[in-house]
């Protein structure tokens, strides 16, 4: 199966429920939450790996409403943390942003009205992205609490394509680990309820 641009869906052979190379638990697990980077600048090479995770990730319909900010000259940056203190000190930040021209929209009169999928077709791009940066061993931090129009106004969006999800992107800094909380989880029998 090829994608539309002709790069191949799915390697030769491959089936669903295969054995993976790497285990995404073990991935998932070695994930977290970096609040200091190094300043050394992220490889094109890894940043495109990261940026095609982003790309390929499902969204409602397929309709593909993400847009990725590369926010990544000291000018941007520098624009970015005036508009949150979020930014930290990440050479890089992605921005997933949402063109509402293309989201999933009460497309089959839905019951709820005014519904969208922008901020699930977002964060399901993220948590991609935020992944794939952890199999190249990068760290991140996925941003939370600022102003949409703040934001907006930084990256320059234009009108009807709005920020969602901030993703830090970067090497750790010497010494990072994750918090000492970070390891501790309910148990799968507190989480999960079987109906």
């Amino acid at each position: 199966m090829l994608w539309r641009d002709g790069t191949q869906a799915w390697p030769p052979g491959a089936q669903l429920g295969g054995h993976m190379e790497k285990d995404y638990l073990d991935l998932a697990r070695r994930r977290f939450s970096v609040r200091r980077f190094d300043q050394r600048p992220v490889e094109d090479e890894k940043l495109d790996k990261v940026l095609e995770a982003g790309r390929i990730a499902p969204s409602a319909c397929n309709f593909q409403p993400i847009v990725v900010y590369v926010v990544q000259s000291p000018e941007s940056l520098a624009r970015l943390r005036q508009a949150t203190r979020m930014a930290f000190d990440a050479p890089v930040v992605l921005a997933v942003c949402c063109d509402l021209s293309r989201v999933y929209h009460n497309r089959h009169e839905t019951l709820y009205e005014d519904y969208t999928t922008r901020e699930m077709d977002a964060s399901i791009a993220c948590d991609q992205m935020m992944m794939e940066a952890t199999d190249l061993g990068l760290g991140t931090l996925w941003a939370r609490g600022y102003d949409t129009r703040a934001v907006a106004e930084a990256l320059g969006t234009p009108d009807g394509v709005v920020p969602v999800c901030l993703l830090d992107l970067g090497y750790p800094a010497e010494g990072v680990e994750p918090s000492h909380h970070h390891g501790d989880r309910r148990p799968l029998d507190q989480m999960v309820v079987r109906i």
